[in-house]
């Protein structure tokens, strides 16, 4: 592991006054004969001539490209194939001075990989965006953190990525006064972006980021839906996203005092990085929240682990932006026993809300995995209200995941020497089993000969591993013989999943 990257003065268009220094990873060494030596050193020249000439490659195009597709796209986010020659990632918080942003790189691959970091703030009056450019190298099995706002105006910022290699994945914390979040970055742009569970209620303030790292101008429609309809509002149809910039608009200009907000981002042309950044509070109690829209409705979204407490609140918002209903049906599994599905009827270009915490028969206390299925696509979130009382955060909200894997990574929120936020940890692993028969599971750390734990979860059940299993900052890879869906839970919070992360699966 490694602490995080400074600036080097190896910045490209920096404003005035700024630069950045980046720290150089050194090998380990090994005694050679003389002809050893000799031959060593031309490799050694050799590779890192074929290193700078490929990142040199990179850098020269501004803005970046969006990356190629990722096989068997999951919620926009995916481990890039470790063989691919280059690939992207894309961060945009948005999070105004609310909350200060750090960005972790993680590298499931053996090998150090290099890139290229561009991170913009929006536009000024004068029409100029500020852009700041750096190399990145993150070490095999290992991970770096980035601060996104070095050299930048302080307020919102962008990052992209473009990586002379594959097997690597970013993700995002925010951190303020009113608490913490974290979500993944985009593996890639896309046309479409959906998201379910924002609020504008009073003290409520919902910020919806559009990012346009492509050298090519993007156009937008953007809908919003409500439990009383869906709103179109005229400034936001055929918004422009010019090219590598970064576009942000305040949900409450348009969409007043609703508690359940689903929004659509549909592009006309080109293609966006989307993410939604919530400031909560309800008197004494405040949270926020970073999401990653997700690229493509779906039929099915699973959430591996839930838990409500006694005195909490566990909402499940639902958008349906079709031109009918959406049957949905909300299942629950368990370590054991059994729980009557419920139904959830949403109209027509609507929002509705599932209260988990307030359906009888529902469990307490204890973890459950969810997966709402429906009739029609739709897009589903959760969102955790702690008891009266519990520390800060009381509040986060977290999207699903809409396919399961055989293999996930899942970063931790933060590495050893820079905790995405003070004393962030993991708390929990949850693994959930969608299939029909048993699944074999391996957790280890990355990096690391240590198995975590080996499970056997049930068709249908999940399985939580705690602190004293996977608490710290240690990248958990998890292996199964079957799709299984995961759940990282962080602390500190005022409850579970409040902080909560699926990870990032491995395909191709």
């Amino acid at each position: 592991m490694t602490g995080p990257l400074e600036p080097d003065g190896s910045t490209t268009d920096p404003p005035e006054g700024t630069g950045s220094r980046h720290p150089v990873l050194v090998s380990g060494r090994v005694r050679r004969t003389p002809v050893d030596q000799v031959r060593h050193r031309w490799v050694a020249v050799l590779s890192a001539a074929v290193i700078v000439v490929v990142v040199a490659v990179i850098a020269a195009v501004f803005p970046p490209p969006s990356a190629a597709p990722v096989p068997g796209r999951f919620d926009g986010v995916a481990v890039p194939p470790s063989g691919a020659f280059s690939t992207s990632a894309f961060c945009a918080a948005g999070s105004g001075t609310a909350a200060a942003s750090t960005i972790f790189l993680t590298n499931s691959t053996h090998r150090t990989v290099t890139g290229v970091m561009t991170s913009v703030a929006p536009a000024t009056s004068s029409g100029a965006v500020p852009t700041v450019r750096r190399t990145v190298a993150i070490p095999g099995m290992g991970s770096a953190a980035v601060d996104p706002a070095t050299g930048l105006p302080a307020g919102d910022n962008a990052s992209s990525f473009v990586f002379a290699g594959g097997g690597v994945v970013a993700s995002e914390v925010v951190s303020g006064p009113n608490g913490w979040s974290t979500a993944p970055c985009a593996s890639e742009t896309s046309s479409q972006w959906s998201f379910a569970g924002g609020s504008t209620t009073s003290g409520n303030t919902l910020t919806l980021s559009l990012f346009n790292p492509s050298a090519t101008e993007a156009v937008v429609n953007v809908s919003f839906l409500t439990a009383n309809g869906g709103v179109a509002p005229q400034a936001y149809q055929g918004l422009m996203v010019p090219p590598g910039q970064l576009v942000e608009e305040n949900v409450g200009d348009y969409v007043q005092n609703e508690s359940a907000i689903g929004t659509s981002v549909a592009s006309q042309s080109g293609t966006v990085v989307a993410t939604e950044f919530e400031q909560w509070s309800s008197g004494a109690t405040a949270g926020l929240s970073l999401q990653l829209g997700a690229p493509a409705l779906s039929s099915t979204w699973r959430f591996a682990q839930t838990t409500s407490l006694q005195g909490s609140t566990v909402d499940f918002t639902l958008a349906n932006p079709g031109a009918t209903p959406a049957d949905a049906t909300v299942s629950v599994g368990l370590a054991s026993g059994t729980v009557v599905p419920r139904q959830v009827v949403v109209p027509a270009s609507s929002s509705a809300v599932f209260v988990a915490s307030g359906s009888s028969g529902l469990p307490k206390q204890v973890p459950f995995s969810v997966t709402v299925t429906s009739d029609a696509p739709i897009v589903v979130g959760r969102s955790v209200q702690a008891p009266a009382g519990a520390s800060t955060p009381a509040w986060g909200s977290a999207s699903g995941t809409s396919a399961p894997a055989g293999r996930w990574l899942v970063p931790a929120p933060g590495i050893t020497g820079a905790p995405g936020t003070a004393n962030a940890t993991v708390t929990s692993l949850a693994v959930a089993n969608p299939g029909p028969s048993t699944a074999r599971v391996t957790v280890s750390v990355l990096g690391s000969a240590r198995t975590v734990a080996t499970l056997a979860v049930g068709a249908g059940r999940l399985v939580v591993l705690g602190p004293s299993l996977v608490g710290g900052l240690s990248t958990l890879v998890v292996s199964a013989d079957l799709p299984v869906n995961v759940e990282e839970d962080s602390g500190p919070t005022g409850a579970p999943g409040v902080v909560s992360s699926s990870g990032f699966p491995f395909v191709g």
